[in-house]
């Protein structure tokens, strides 16, 4: 399975911080299933690896599926499944 990292950005009324940046993610255990919850492996910029609860959700329009994901340190990711 592969998936697009897409960028948060939160920062429209504040500085941005130098929080790592994810660079690879998996989810072992993906189903294109609304809300269905799975674990998130992601590995960031700085090497550390981290996994994350996440929920997968369907866009209504256009039918992308994608996973979003958060932390008890709140490290967060997005990402869009692109089928092979």
């Amino acid at each position: 399975m592969t998936f697009v990292i897409q960028q948060l950005d939160w920062y429209k009324r504040r500085k941005p911080t130098d929080a790592p940046r994810p660079v690879s993610v998996e989810v072992p255990d993906f189903r294109k299933e609304v809300n269905h919850f799975c674990d998130i492996q992601v590995i960031f910029d700085a090497g550390d690896v981290a996994t994350l609860k996440g929920r997968v959700t369907q866009n209504p329009i256009t039918g992308i599926w994608s996973v979003h994901g958060i932390n008890s340190l709140g490290q967060s990711i997005s990402a869009r499944y692109v089928e092979d």
